[in-house]
């Protein structure tokens, strides 16, 4: 049975080595048609934000996610300077990363956009 959702990536045969970024991309592929639409993304977003803040005030603090409070990211989506991210806050980040990722601007991700947008992203442009 696991086998055959992880064929969801490529359409390939399942195999044993996908990366974090493989795996995540097939998690937020919700209905499994390889591509990665705006609400899927969003609700991504919005799932993982609710998972992080523990007191349910809609706002992420530092004490909420530690040493991410940390990353430039962060800090950059801190639009009103708050010290805190409200969802509204990385519901912006997202869309923009969304559109930054989707570089055919198809409306839609591909595992290879995902790929090229992490590793960007992760080299500090």
């Amino acid at each position: 049975m696991l086998a055959f959702g992880l064929v969801a990536v490529s359409g390939e045969p399942a195999r044993a080595d996908y990366t974090v970024i493989e795996m995540n991309f097939m998690m937020a592929d919700k209905n499994g048609d390889l591509l990665i639409s705006k609400p899927e993304y969003l609700l991504v977003a919005t799932e993982d934000f609710n998972k992080l803040d523990l007191n349910q005030d809609n706002v992420l603090g530092p004490d909420e996610i530690g040493d991410l409070a940390k990353d430039p990211e962060y800090l950059d989506g801190d639009t009103d300077k708050s010290g805190a991210l409200s969802i509204e806050e990385v519901i912006a980040e997202k869309l923009a990363d969304f559109e930054a990722a989707d570089t055919n601007k198809d409306g839609a991700l591909n595992v290879d956009e995902v790929t090229a947008h992490e590793a960007k992203t992760s080299e500090g442009e």
